[in-house]
């Protein structure tokens, strides 16, 4: 299987550029719901309002939530009943806690990494928390393009993530660096 990932770089400012993201590969561009940089240089403080993570109609809305580390995530539940939510990173157990119909609980992410989501009482349920040190990252609305703003001039590894995509997908990294050069990158993975 080939897919092309066209990444091309416009700068607003020598010390900041926005990355635009285009994934031309139809099979990829569906399964792909987020595109972000890896690591970038510094401290970044997360915001201060919680992201929210619902359950609703036994399933976890969104199904792939991007915060920033130490972002509070609000978890609540839409549901007439109960759920829970056991909640795991790098195979290690971070929780696993009832949440009653029309109820909520707020936790802290302060790790770097994918959490995963289920509920031991509906197994159907899933989704994943990337807890990301920065916050250069851009959701997908299905068209295969991704815009990330105001990004630091400088050279940087591009992860993209989405529930449907394989281990290798998710573990392939593109490298882009971002200036005032407008020249397009064309990447690809096999």
């Amino acid at each position: 299987m080939r897919f092309i990932l066209v990444l091309a770089l416009a700068a607003s400012a020598v010390r900041a550029g926005t990355l635009n993201v285009q994934i031309d590969d139809p099979g990829l561009r569906r399964k792909t719901t987020l595109v972000y940089i890896e690591a970038v240089p510094g401290k970044f403080s997360p915001p201060a309002k919680a992201a929210v993570m619902n359950q609703v109609h036994n399933t976890y809305s969104p199904r792939v939530l991007p915060v920033i580390a130490g972002q509070k995530v609000e978890f609540q539940s839409s549901d007439p009943e109960l759920h829970n939510v056991f909640a795991r990173q790098s195979k290690t157990t971070l929780f696993n806690q009832a949440v009653l119909p029309h109820k909520m609980f707020e936790r802290t992410f302060d790790k770097p990494g994918i959490v995963h989501l289920s509920c031991n009482v509906h197994k159907e349920m899933s989704a994943d928390i990337l807890v990301l040190q920065n916050p250069y990252f851009a959701q997908g609305d299905g068209s295969g393009n991704f815009t990330i703003a105001n990004v630091p001039a400088g050279k940087y590894t591009v992860r993209i993530f989405g529930e449907q995509l394989s281990d290798e997908q998710r573990e392939k990294t593109y490298s882009v660096t971002v200036s005032g050069s407008a020249a397009p990158l064309k990447l690809a993975m096999k």
